[in-house]
């Protein structure tokens, strides 16, 4: 079986692949790698990579291919994690959405529609080439938006072989475990939304029920392991959800902009003076790559969030062979992998058609929610209606919202951009002259 991995000179790769050498029930001989970088690509291959393998000991060979169409060339399995324009154009949007007096972000808001516009014409090539050189294979799609580019997908191709995968709503089981002091696996989340907006309704440990406890008797602990969480108290407690933490983003959308507004660097910023600290270590050889890695990611993930809630993060050393997080980015793919495999029949938050979990959207609206193996692919579970009336109404609008950009994508016309810019609650009736901005900068 051949997997590829689209975007692997990502410092994401390699706690991919150390998941995937762990996992013994995943079984391939070559990996197969690409991304336009192939210098960084390279220095991770001679480096980072050959020290996990070697950590490992396994005999699995890793191939850099030097196309695209290499790469995809009889796929049976295919994760994308790709970012059009990179960590550059990332800062330009933040930077610029925050002089337009918006929050400046990759996913959400005026950010994340602008990367929706570039990224999704990228990837629908993608899609086209994979139908001809591996009709046969499973896309599982990390590139953001992630929820966005899987509708895409959906709604402009006959490519139906695709999952949108994130690690944000299952990263409330991690906590979960940790205060009731169970194995992760042992919690169940029921989950229903979009991605990056979204909601746990329901939670089950070993089976009992427990989110109302969890609400009631032990918000306190909860914020421990999330501080910026306690800024959604009140939502939480009115909702009797725990909503995904990019809520944050809706709620307090003024006090992030100030924040962001008074910081010296954005997250892009902070996030490519890290990446090239990494690449630069990695090249000189002067320190072991693990424990470059490791460094780089106590950097990152301590920084999450900090600057826009302006709350620090206290979390636990990073250390790379060590790293087994049930619920992290890495896990989710391999047990999609797993499940698509027949190997696996474990519950997973993921990124499917509706098809007709909630009545009130079209079958193919993609959705974030939770799932279980069936036929060989993933069906719903739970119930759409369990969510809060404000939830609904906002998961509604964003729905909408998403329509509406792909519908600019596909008529490539600006008029339909600006609409459906004007219809994210970040923005409204400002839209033309906030795309404006965005084009010029000022």
């Amino acid at each position: 079986m051949k997997l590829t991995i689209l975007g692997a000179a990502s410092p994401r790769f390699p706690l991919l692949l150390h998941s995937l050498l762990n996992r013994t029930e995943l079984l391939f001989d070559t990996i197969h790698l690409y991304d336009i970088d192939t210098q960084k690509l390279a220095l991770l291959d001679r480096t980072l990579l050959t020290r996990i393998l070697a950590s490992h000991r396994n005999t699995i060979r890793i191939v850099l291919c030097k196309t695209l169409e290499e790469a995809l060339e009889g796929a049976d399995y295919v994760f994308s994690s790709i970012r059009v324009g990179g960590q550059e154009q990332r800062i330009a949007d933040e930077l610029t959405a925050m002089r337009c007096s918006q929050i400046g972000q990759e996913t959400v808001g005026v950010g994340g529609f602008f990367l929706a516009l570039r990224t999704i014409p990228v990837v629908l090539q993608q899609v086209r080439l994979l139908e001809k050189v591996a009709p046969k294979a499973t896309l599982i799609n990390f590139t953001n938006p992630s929820g966005l580019v899987t509708q895409a997908v959906h709604s402009l191709t006959g490519f139906r072989k695709i999952i949108g995968i994130c690690d944000a709503p299952q990263m409330v089981a991690t906590y979960a475990s940790e205060i009731y002091g169970c194995d992760a696996e042992d919690v169940l989340l029921h989950y229903y939304g979009i991605n990056h907006l979204g909601w746990v309704y329901g939670m089950q440990l070993k089976g009992k029920e427990m989110l109302g406890d969890l609400i009631d008797t032990k918000l306190p602990l909860f914020f421990e392991k999330e501080p910026f969480y306690q800024d959604l108290e009140s939502h939480i407690r009115k909702t009797r959800t725990i909503p995904n933490e990019y809520l944050y983003y809706y709620e307090h959308t003024k006090t992030i902009v100030e924040n962001q507004k008074k910081s010296p660097l954005s997250r892009a910023q902070t996030i490519k003076i890290l990446d090239e600290e990494l690449y630069k270590a990695l090249g000189a050889g002067t320190v072991d790559a693990l424990d470059a890695f490791n460094h780089y990611m106590d950097a990152r993930n301590g920084s999450y969030m900090a600057l826009e809630s302006g709350r620090d993060r206290s979390l636990p050393v990073f250390s790379l062979l060590e790293q087994h997080n049930a619920n992290g980015y890495d896990a989710i793919a391999l047990d999609v992998l797993s499940s698509v495999m027949g190997i696996s029949k474990k519950p997973l938050i993921l990124n499917i058609p509706n098809n007709g979990f909630d009545p009130a959207l079209a079958d193919d609206d993609v959705i974030e929610v939770s799932t279980l193996p069936r036929d060989g692919w993933f069906a719903p579970i739970g119930t759409a209606s369990a969510l809060h009336p404000s939830s609904r109404a906002l998961l509604m609008q964003m729905k909408s919202y998403e329509r509406k950009v792909i519908e600019a994508v596909a008529s490539q016309s600006e008029r339909n951009a600006i609409e459906a810019l004007g219809m994210h609650p970040f923005v409204g009736a400002d839209a033309a002259s906030l795309y404006d901005c965005m084009r010029t900068g000022r």
